[in-house]
C-alpha cells in the first residue's frame, strides 16, 4: 500500500491529472493542458487493453455512427428548401462527445482504488471553491465580470445579476453553475458524513458544503434546486426516507404559503420582505408565464425533427434554426439533451447510448444499494451521474465544456467502481 501511494505521489500522469482536475471549473484552458497530457500517457501505456473491454466497443460504434451521419447529412441532408442548415456544425459537434469517449476510457486509471477516488472526489470539491467565493461576491457585493487572466486564456464570467437570472460565478449561465454546484454536491455530502474519525477534514468538507447548497438556493434554477433534493436520500440510502419526507413536506408547504392567495397575511408578507426577490420570483408566475407550454412545445418540435430524419438526424446546432423557421422564435436548444442528440446524429446513437449510460447505473446500484455495507463515497458517483442525466431530461448543461468533461470523468469512476466490485465477487 506504501508502495502504491508513493508511486502515485512521483507519478507524473497522476500528479498531472490531479492538477487538471482542480483547474476544470476555474482555469479550463490550462486544466484541458494538464488532462491531455495525463490521458495521452495512459493510452499509450495501456493501448493493448483498449478492445478488452467490450463497452469501448459499444463507443467506437457510437463514434461511427456519428461519424456515418456527418457524412450523410453534407451529402444529402437539406430539411428544407428555404434555408440551410451549417452542416460543418456537425463535425464541431462531434467534439462534444467522442474526445471524452476516450477520455472516459483513459481516465480509469486514475480511479482504481478506493483512495484514488477519494482522493479526485476531495480535489474536485477544493476546486470548486473559487466558484462559491466568485458566486457569493457576485451576488452579495455586485463584484461582476467578466475578469480575463493570462491574455483571455482564463476567463470568469461572474455576470450581472437581474431581477430574475441568480448567482453564476465563473460560468456564463445560472443554470450551468447549479449544474456544476450539483454534480460537485454528492461527494461534498459523501466526504462530510462519511464514517471517517477525520473530524477536522470532515468539517472543512461541512463547512465547503455550506457554501455548495448557499450557492445551489442563489442560482435560481429550479433545475438545480429539485437535483440538490434528490440528491440527499440517494446518497444517504433508503434509511435517509424517514428525514427525507418530511423535508419534501415542509418544501411543498413553504411553496404553498408564499405562492397561494388563500395564505395572504401578515405571515406571507414577512416573508415576501426577507426573502430576495430573485428567489421569490421562482415561485410565481412573474417573468415565467407559459413557460411549461413553451417547454412542450419545443419538445413536440424536437419530436417532429426526429421523425422526419430519425436515422442519421439533421445536424449539430440545426434545431435552433429549424425552430426559429417553424415558428419564428429562437430556441437555442430542444431542451433535453437525447432529443438534442437524435436531431444532431440520429436515433440509433441516441438509444445506444442511453442504453450504455444504463448499463454502468444498473450495475453500479446493484453494487452500491443492494449491500448491508457500502462506501458512501463510491455511491456519491453513482448520484452525482444519475441525478445530472435526470436533470437533462429537462434543459441541457452538458454542453459547457466543464461539465461534460467532469461528468465522463466520474462516469469512469463509476465504471472502476464496478470493475473494482466484479473482481473481488460483489456483483450480484
Amino acid at each position: 500500500m506504501i508502495k502504491e501511494k508513493l508511486t502515485q505521489i512521483f507519478n507524473i500522469d497522476f500528479i498531472f491529472f490531479r492538477i487538471g482536475i482542480f483547474l476544470i471549473p476555474s482555469a479550463f484552458t490550462i486544466a484541458g493542458f494538464f488532462l491531455i497530457i495525463s490521458l495521452i500517457s495512459q493510452t499509450l501505456k495501456r493501448r493493448g487493453e483498449f478492445l478488452k473491454d467490450k463497452m469501448n466497443i459499444t463507443l467506437i460504434f457510437i463514434s461511427l455512427l456519428m461519424i456515418i451521419s456527418c457524412i450523410i447529412q453534407n451529402l444529402f441532408n437539406k430539411y428544407n428548401t428555404d434555408f440551410e442548415i451549417e452542416n460543418y456544425l456537425t463535425w464541431i459537434g462531434l467534439f462534444n462527445w467522442i474526445p471524452l469517449f476516450w477520455a472516459f476510457w483513459s481516465s480509469q486509471a486514475f480511479f482504481k482504488t478506493k483512495n484514488d477516488r477519494d482522493i479526485i472526489s476531495s480535489i474536485l470539491i477544493f476546486g470548486t471553491i473559487p466558484v462559491i467565493i466568485s458566486g457569493i461576491l457576485q451576488y452579495y457585493f455586485n463584484i461582476v465580470g467578466p475578469f480575463k487572466f493570462l491574455n483571455g486564456l482564463i476567463i470568469w464570467y461572474q455576470r450581472p445579476i437581474d431581477e430574475i437570472s441568480g448567482l453564476t460565478g465563473l460560468f456564463n449561465h445560472a443554470n450551468y453553475a447549479g449544474a456544476w454546484l450539483t454534480i460537485i454536491l454528492p461527494l461534498c455530502l459523501s466526504q462530510s458524513f462519511n464514517n471517517s474519525k477525520k473530524y477536522l477534514k470532515k468539517n472543512i468538507f461541512k463547512t465547503i458544503l455550506v457554501g455548495i447548497l448557499l450557492c445551489i438556493i442563489l442560482t435560481n434554477s429550479r433545475n438545480a434546486w429539485g437535483s440538490a433534493i434528490l440528491t440527499l436520500p440517494l446518497v444517504f440510502g433508503i434509511s435517509s426516507i424517514r428525514w427525507f419526507l418530511p423535508l419534501i413536506l415542509s418544501i411543498s408547504t413553504f411553496i404553498l404559503v408564499v405562492t397561494n392567495n388563500i395564505f395572504k397575511g401578515s405571515f406571507q408578507e414577512f416573508l415576501r420582505n426577507n426573502i430576495p426577490d430573485k428567489i421569490w420570483l421562482e415561485f410565481t408566475n412573474v417573468g415565467f408565464s407559459g413557460l411549461n407550454v413553451t417547454r412542450l412545445e419545443i419538445l413536440n418540435s424536437a419530436f417532429r425533427v426526429i421523425i422526419n430524419n430519425p436515422f442519421f438526424g439533421t445536424g449539430a446546432a440545426s434545431f435552433p434554426i429549424i425552430y426559429e423557421f417553424e415558428t419564428g422564435f429562437w430556441k437555442g436548444h430542444s431542451h433535453n439533451l437525447f432529443t438534442e442528440l437524435s436531431i444532431s446524429y440520429g436515433l440509433p446513437c441516441t438509444i445506444i447510448l442511453i442504453a450504455f449510460f444504463g448499463s454502468i447505473l444498473f450495475t453500479s446500484f446493484k453494487n452500491l444499494y443492494r449491500k448491508k455495507e457500502t462506501n458512501i463515497k463510491d455511491r456519491a458517483f453513482f448520484v452525482a451521474i444519475l441525478v445530472f442525466l435526470l436533470s437533462q431530461l429537462v434543459d441541457i448543461q452538458y454542453l459547457d465544456g466543464r461539465i461534460s468533461l467532469v461528468f465522463w470523468l466520474l462516469l469512469a469512476g463509476l465504471k472502476s467502481i464496478n470493475d473494482e466490485n466484479k473482481l473481488i465477487g460483489y456483483e450480484y
